[in-house]
């Protein structure tokens, strides 16, 4: 998971994941590395770190119940406080399993900011959690039920980030 302003990138440990082309990849690009274990209510790995974590322009949504070590758990927060001016919205193992932290931020050509979510997802949340993401996006979810249930994924994990800078 890419804070791209900030140059920092998260990553839970798990067997997809690579320290090795990690830390390749933060000397090639200057980004500092956040790593730590987490798991879901099974104790089940989490191998994508877009399922617990999204960063968005000004908040950040994070099951940090996820993230059993209380050093990791500190580490992972102190780096999204330090990072700037993000809200730190707190999900639930609950709502990660309701795939309430795979959501993407996307930004249209007038410079809207739109929240894209599954309605799985968004209807797991409280209404404390809905106010403080509409206060930086417009909420945009659909039912995404084939996906969750058989691919696994939701829907960050069928945008894509597309970076191109217009001439």
């Amino acid at each position: 998971m890419l804070d791209r302003e900030n140059k920092i990138v998260y990553a839970c440990l798990s067997p997809r994941t690579n320290e090795e082309v990690l830390d390749h990849f933060c000397q090639l690009y200057q980004y500092i590395k956040v790593v730590f274990t987490a798991a879901d209510s099974n104790g089940n790995l989490i191998y994508h770190t877009n399922v617990m974590l999204c960063i968005g322009s000004r908040f950040a949504v994070v099951c940090l119940e996820a993230i059993q070590e209380n050093k990791e758990r500190m580490l992972v927060m102190e780096s999204l406080k330090a990072s700037g001016k993000k809200e730190i919205i707190p999900i639930s193992l609950q709502q990660l399993h309701h795939f309430a932290g795979n959501m993407l931020e996307l930004e249209n050509t007038d410079g809207d900011r739109i929240l894209v979510l599954s309605t799985q997802a968004y209807q797991s949340l409280n209404q404390q959690q809905i106010s403080s993401l509409e206060k930086y996006a417009t909420i945009l979810h659909s039912s995404l039920n084939t996906i969750e249930t058989a691919g696994g994924g939701s829907a960050r994990c069928m945008l894509a980030e597309i970076f191109i800078t217009p001439k």
